[in-house]
């Protein structure tokens, strides 16, 4: 499995684990075109450091995923690049391996 596709599959089943609990949640990346000498490239780019926002009737979350517990610093660095109102939640979300629920970090 190649890094984008397990990517996109863990912020699939993120996305799917937060609207089984009742939350609406959008997927936040931007895909751009880049011309580079008569040739065009796409990036995916992260809105606000997120790859996800999820809410419900009580709160926000602004949601990071990563696949590997050694990328949570990147995450937390990633969601800390920016302001933040305090109603506002950031997790970075880990899965391992065969789990069920995934691992929350919460930034406070």
């Amino acid at each position: 499995m190649s890094k984008i596709s397990k990517g996109n599959y863990y912020r699939l089943k993120t996305k799917k684990w937060l609207e089984a609990d009742g939350y609406l949640v959008e997927t936040l990346e931007k895909l751009q075109r880049i011309f580079v000498k008569g040739q065009v490239f796409f990036a995916k780019k992260d809105i606000w450091g997120g790859d996800l926002v999820a809410k419900n009737n009580k709160e926000i979350i602004w949601i990071q995923c990563k696949t590997n517990k050694v990328d949570i610093n990147k995450g937390l660095k990633e969601l800390n690049a920016t302001i933040w109102p305090s109603f506002v939640k950031r997790w970075v979300v880990i899965w391992p391996l065969r789990a069920r629920e995934p691992e929350v970090v919460e930034i406070k």
